[in-house]
This record gives structure tokens, C-alpha cells and sequence, in this order.
């Protein structure tokens, strides 16, 4: 599935937001476990220090006959939550508070400072023990402290994090949704008013803001583009219009004069055959610089080309004997079967003539003698339209996209100087592209071809007709 730049956007901004926040909740959640454990520590290793001399006090003054009672005078007054165990190596107690009896004895290496987190009957603590040698004595101390408190505070804080993480990307989607559209808004208007021009609108131009931004450089790029695609596409179409405005009087006058000679009597045969074959070239460029004129015209002709309402049987009818006639002269029978009901036609006669003249002509040029050749009406709900049918060579499959090209031909070398040079099906699809319709054909090697032409009826209105072909 491919996603929309603003759908993208949205992911990453998210995203980014996401990881942002994780990184920092979760070092602020360790820096805050590390800074607490450090303090506990120092006031632990304070705590061991200030037992120790203590003791060393107690044994340079020879008191150390009643240590218990001595140490309990000295237990009152260190901080709150923080208390202290003395024992001896034998693992006999010399001074331990209650609260301290719930504190695993942790015995640590020689000269080695042990710290330890311990959870006892539902509370935190953090314990500090070592050896401490007093003269002839040597005791093992461990001071710990109830951190339950700080557990509760850092476990509300990582509480904190996972929900918050959740709902601040939440509130980045939205928020990196809504900046996105505001950022791509403009894009919308350069994509929506490009699609807008085409052949008969290229003066059309995309705004500037005036903000010299990447966005408006982007439509001033495309707006220069525009200007050259127009000026090339101006030069082109005179120099077609000119050329076959020029061509056409030269050519007229060799067929005049052609005719003319082909008019005398005492023509000799050879003179005779080479005025035909002049006669027939310049029939020929004639049909082409046509043809010709037709394209170069087709793009502004869209606009003024008059259209009335038709009767598709009658169009036909009024073509049928010129069609008939062109197949008769190769020995080709064309048959017409109209619709037995009205064929509504919003168009224009002259085109719609030009349309079946074409497909005649085309089907002529590709049926042998002797073959077939149908024409037939047909109406829908919401379309009507003909199908022009021949028993011809037939079309491959892969070149039924590429017949309706300009210039473009299936097989020169099976049918040379046939009359043809490629134009004939391109301008029969635009011009039924002008009246809203579509043709395709139905075609393959050695089975004839069908070519079906579609239009929108003249008495239903477009929008229904469209909104019904797609149900």
C-alpha cells in the first residue's frame, strides 16, 4: 500500500517525538536511580566510618565492657531511616536495632567495602558492610537505610514515562497531521491547477506567493517549463498548419492539370499511365495534408466545433452509398443493420461522418475480395453508438493500443502504398474523443476486426449517464 507524503510525514514526525521523549524519560529514570544510590552510598560509607571511630573512641578511653548500651546512645543519633548492625566474628551480636533484624547479614571479603539492595518484608533497603579492626577487635558493620520511599518515587516516575510516552505521540500524530496538511496545502493547488492545463490552456500559470520559498521556486520552475512547452508546442502546430496550407495549392494544381491532360484524346498510353500514377499521388498527399491539417487544428477546434442534435441511423445513412461504393470497388459487400429504435446524438455531422468514413476506409483497405464488411447501431440505457465489423486480416492483441498512434502502421511491408500512412484511426479517435466517446478494438490474426465506438445519448445528461455507468 503506498502512502501519502502527509501520511509519511505524520509516521516520522511521530516517531521522532516517540524516541525523543523515550530517551529522555529513560535517562532521567536512571540518572534519578543512580543520583539516589549515590547518596545512599556516601551516607552509608559516612555512617560505617563514623561506627568505627566509635569504637576505636570506646577502646582509647577503655570502655569497651559495655558497647551494646554505648552503641545504642550512638544509634539515636544518626538520621532517620538509617541504622547500623555490630557483630563479631564469630557471628555473635554486640549491637543490632530491631529494625535492622530484617536486614540480610551481608559478609564481605577482606578489606573489601560490600553494598548490597536488599527487599524485606515488602521494603526497600540499601545496605553498606565491612570489617573494621579496633585494636585487638575486629567487627563486622553494616549500616543500611529504608529507601522504600525512593523505590515508590522512582516506580510513580517510570509510571509516568510509560504513559506519557503513548499519549505524546498521540498528540505529535495530531499535531505533526494538521502541520503537515498546512505545510503540503500549497503543493495540493500546484497539483490541482497543473491537471488543469493541457493543449487548449497552456497560458494558464501557477500562482506565486511570493515567499521565494522551495515551494514557490518549484512553481516558478514549472511556470518556465510551461513557457516552453507552449512555445514549442506553438511552433509545431503553425509549422503543420503552414505546411499544410502551402502544400495544398502546389498539390491541387498537379491534379488540375493532371485531370486536364487525362481529358485529351490522343493520350498515348505511357503518357497516359504516367499522368494516372501523378493523379493518384496527388490524391494521395491531398487525403495526407488533410489528414494532416486536421491534427494540427484538433487542439483549438475542441472549443468552437458546432454540435447539434443527430440521429446516428441517419448519419450513417447519409455516408452509407459512398461506403458501399469504396467496398465495390474491391469486390467487398457492406452491409448495414441499424437499430430498430431512435440513436440520440449530441455532435457534429461533418466529424461524425469523417468517424465511419475512416473505419470504412480502414476496413476496405484490410479485407481481401470477396470478404465482409457490417455496420450496426446499438443504444444502452446511458450510451449508443456502431460497431464497424470486417472479415479483414486481423489485428494482433499487442497492437491494439498502438493502432490508434499517428504514423503508426501494423505491417508497411505487407501492404505497400496502400493508400494508407497512418493517421486515418488517430484522428478518428480524436475526433471521437471531441464528442466525449470511446472506441476499441476486438481483434485477432486472420478473424477480421471490430472496432466499437461509444457515445454519451443526447437525452440523458452526462452527469447521470456517468454516475449510472459506474453502478
Amino acid at each position: 500500500m503506498t502512502l501519502t507524503i502527509r501520511t509519511r510525514l505524520t509516521i516520522w514526525f511521530t516517531s521522532l517525538v516517540a524516541i525523543i521523549l523515550l530517551i529522555l524519560g529513560v535517562g532521567v529514570l536512571f540518572g534519578a536511580l543512580w543520583g539516589l544510590r549515590k547518596a545512599a552510598d556516601q551516607e552509608l560509607t559516612s555512617g560505617i566510618d563514623g561506627v568505627s571511630t566509635f569504637l576505636r573512641h570506646k577502646l582509647d578511653i577503655h570502655e569497651m565492657n559495655n558497647l551494646n548500651e554505648e552503641l545504642r546512645e550512638h544509634s539515636a543519633l544518626l538520621p532517620r531511616g538509617k541504622m547500623f548492625r555490630v557483630s563479631k566474628l564469630d557471628g555473635s551480636i554486640v549491637y543490632q536495632p530491631d529494625a535492622m533484624a530484617v536486614v540480610t547479614s551481608i559478609v564481605p571479603q577482606a578489606n573489601e567495602l560490600r553494598k548490597e539492595s536488599i527487599v524485606a518484608n515488602g521494603r526497600s533497603y540499601r545496605t553498606i558492610s565491612r570489617f573494621a579492626v579496633v585494636g585487638p577487635y575486629t567487627f563486622l558493620i553494616q549500616v543500611a537505610v529504608d529507601q522504600t520511599e525512593y523505590r515508590e518515587l522512582t516506580t510513580g516516575l517510570a509510571w509516568i514515562l510509560i504513559l506519557s510516552v503513548p499519549l505524546a505521540g498521540l498528540l505529535a500524530a495530531f499535531a505533526g497531521y494538521w502541520m503537515s496538511g498546512r505545510a503540503l496545502h500549497p503543493i495540493h493547488q500546484i497539483t490541482e491547477t497543473t491537471n488543469s492545463i493541457d493543449a487548449r490552456s497552456l497560458s494558464l500559470r501557477l500562482p506565486l506567493l511570493g515567499t521565494n520559498d522551495e515551494l514557490d521556486r518549484l512553481s516558478a520552475t514549472i511556470n518556465r517549463m510551461l513557457d516552453r512547452i507552449a512555445t514549442s508546442y506553438e511552433r509545431i502546430a503553425q509549422f503543420t498548419a503552414d505546411a499544410s496550407h502551402e502544400l495544398r495549392t502546389p498539390v491541387a494544381l498537379i491534379r488540375s492539370n493532371a485531370e486536364l491532360l487525362l481529358m485529351e484524346p490522343d493520350n498515348s498510353p505511357r503518357i497516359e499511365r504516367g499522368l494516372s500514377d501523378i493523379l493518384g499521388e496527388s490524391t494521395y498527399m491531398t487525403r495526407l495534408i488533410g489528414d494532416l491539417l486536421t491534427l494540427a487544428r484538433g487542439g483549438d477546434a475542441g472549443a468552437s466545433i458546432p454540435m447539434e442534435l443527430l440521429e446516428l441511423n441517419e448519419s450513417i445513412r447519409s455516408v452509407l452509398e459512398r461506403g458501399q461504393a469504396q467496398a465495390a470497388m474491391r469486390n467487398i459487400s457492406l452491409e448495414y443493420v441499424p437499430h430498430d429504435q431512435v440513436v440520440p446524438l449530441r455532435g457534429n455531422q461533418n466529424m461524425v461522418e469523417r468517424i465511419l468514413m475512416i473505419l470504412i476506409d480502414n476496413a476496405v483497405r484490410y479485407t481481401s475480395p470477396g470478404g465482409k464488411i457490417w455496420i450496426h447501431t446499438w443504444v444502452t440505457t446511458t450510451h449508443c453508438g456502431f460497431v464497424v465489423r470486417d472479415t479483414g486480416i486481423g489485428i494482433a492483441k499487442s497492437h491494439h493500443e498502438r493502432i490508434f498512434e499517428r504514423f503508426f502502421r501494423v505491417d508497411e511491408a505487407r501492404t505497400p502504398r496502400d493508400g494508407g500512412y497512418g493517421l486515418g484511426l488517430s484522428i478518428a479517435k480524436s475526433l471521437i474523443e471531441v464528442h466525449g466517446g470511446t472506441v476499441h478494438v476486438e481483434s485477432e490474426i486472420g478473424l477480421g476486426a471490430s472496432f466499437h465506438v461509444s457515445f454519451f445519448r443526447a437525452d440523458v445528461p452526462h452527469s447521470i449517464a456517468e454516475s449510472l455507468s459506474l453502478h
